[in-house]
């Protein structure tokens, strides 16, 4: 945490007797300044801090939520434990005034600032019991926690379109895909399709439909490149039988 100097004693072991206010502030200051609910349409008041908690790198306490709230609001380290203080883990336990647990919610955890990289794992759990689980790199905007089938749709289009742009791989074989065509209509039909299609594997990584075995990842990589290859050949082969015919 930037900007706070922590008690230290000693070599630099934080000072747990006196550390309490400065992780409060530590907590409003580099998380819920940076997070954002909605309930419905409407971003809710910033929370209040229940309790904060430092602890051990080893700690695995957020395995789950039992164990997590249990943590948070159970006993304390000791103060005679030696930790360095960039080595200690925050944990913080925030409370939201909503309406009802059954509204539609909405999370801007824009975290990318605190970083050369950040990446945000998060675990919803509405009344019906069922766990949503979300991974963000950076700042993802507005993420709905429990989406409609449109809305999640269009987040997974918008994935895929990242994701192409994201990987050489993919522009390379797009771009053997497109370079017969000079008209614009069947180029956006081509672009449009493909993005589908990238999207399609996204949402079906997300339920789990593909192997999960470690040679399936290369062996997409390889089928790309090589489709790729083979487009760029047929491409030359069709210029090279045009040249004869106009010659």
């Amino acid at each position: 945490m930037r900007d706070i100097e922590f008690p230290r004693h000693g070599p630099g072991y934080l000072d747990l007797d006196k550390v309490d206010a400065f992780l409060r502030d530590a907590s409003t200051q580099w998380i819920s300044n940076f997070t954002e609910i909605h309930e419905g349409d409407r971003p809710l008041p910033k929370p209040r801090v229940v309790e904060t908690r430092v602890s051990l790198p080893s700690d695995k306490s957020f395995a789950s939520y039992e164990q997590a709230f249990a943590h948070v609001t159970g006993p304390r380290l000791p103060d005679e434990t030696e930790l360095y203080w960039d080595q200690a883990l925050l944990d913080v336990l925030f409370e939201y005034p909503i309406e009802s647990g059954r509204s539609e919610f909405a999370i801007h955890p824009a975290f990318e600032r605190l970083g050369l990289r950040t990446v945000t794992v998060l675990r919803f759990m509405p009344p019906t019991g069922a766990i949503r689980a979300f991974e963000f790199d950076g700042d993802p905007g507005l993420v709905r926690l429990d989406p409609r089938w449109h809305q999640a749709a269009m987040t997974f289009v918008k994935m895929g379109f990242l994701h192409i742009l994201d990987g050489t791989d993919h522009l390379l074989f797009l771009f053997c895909l497109v370079i017969p065509f000079r008209r614009f209509r069947p180029l956006i039909m081509i672009v449009t399709a493909f993005t589908v299609a990238h999207s399609i594997t996204l949402i079906a990584s997300a339920f789990n439909l593909g192997p999960s075995a470690l040679w399936f990842p290369p062996l997409i990589e390889t089928l790309i490149a090589e489709s790729a290859q083979a487009g760029d050949s047929e491409l030359l082969s069709l210029r090279g039988e045009a040249h004869l015919q106009g010659g």
